[in-house]
């Protein structure tokens, strides 16, 4: 089973380099600078199947937070669609 480096510190190159391709002319919806940070980390937003009760764990959609040096403006990309996480074929768990 192929295995990734999930550590962010161990991919942050990776994922500056992924940005440049996939948001190249990147500018903050807010005040229109292109000066931005890595968040340092991932969050990883849990999937609700109900909203009358909280889950914790279980699938979640893990993101990388960019954020504006301005005005501090933070932005959030999938780390899967940008390629940053292995795909997991269906029915196959990753340990």
């Amino acid at each position: 089973m192929y295995k990734m480096d999930t550590n962010f510190k161990n991919i942050e190159a990776q994922v500056i380099e992924k940005l440049k391709v996939f948001a190249p002319n990147m500018k903050c919806p807010i005040c229109s600078t292109s000066d931005f940070i890595l968040g340092g980390g991932y969050f990883a937003h849990d999937i609700q199947k109900d909203l009358q009760s909280r889950q914790i764990g279980g699938q979640n959609v893990p993101t990388i937070p960019i954020i504006c040096k301005k005005c501090g403006y933070l932005m959030e990309f999938s780390a899967g669609l940008l390629g940053l996480l292995p795909k997991e074929e269906p029915g196959e768990k990753h340990a």
